[in-house]
């Protein structure tokens, strides 16, 4: 049942965006959060940051690579949307 609330949520939010996606999944909406908490992480924790770069810098690190990453994301799946080649082509015939 949660799930279906989910669902209806990411179909409105779709609406807001005037994104038609018929026929789609709306699970897609999931990647760029997930792209950003993997980028948040992963940019906190990199090698070659120097041993002496305190906690603080490395929780901003991550907090400005997850809003980023998800930012940017969730920006080219909405570009993605508006590209004429995801349309189905309408063929009038005579």
């Amino acid at each position: 049942m949660r799930l279906a609330a989910l669902e209806r949520s990411l179909r409105r939010f779709e609406r807001r965006l005037s994104i038609d996606r018929r026929g789609r999944s709306v699970w897609v909406w999931l990647l760029p959060p997930l792209i950003g908490v993997i980028t948040g992480l992963g940019s906190a924790f990199m090698p070659g940051i120097p041993d002496d770069f305190g906690w603080s810098l490395r929780l901003t690190l991550g907090v400005f690579g997850f809003v980023s990453m998800t930012a940017i994301s969730a920006i080219y799946l909405i570009a993605f949307d508006y590209d004429h080649n995801q349309h189905a082509d309408e063929l009038k015939r005579r």
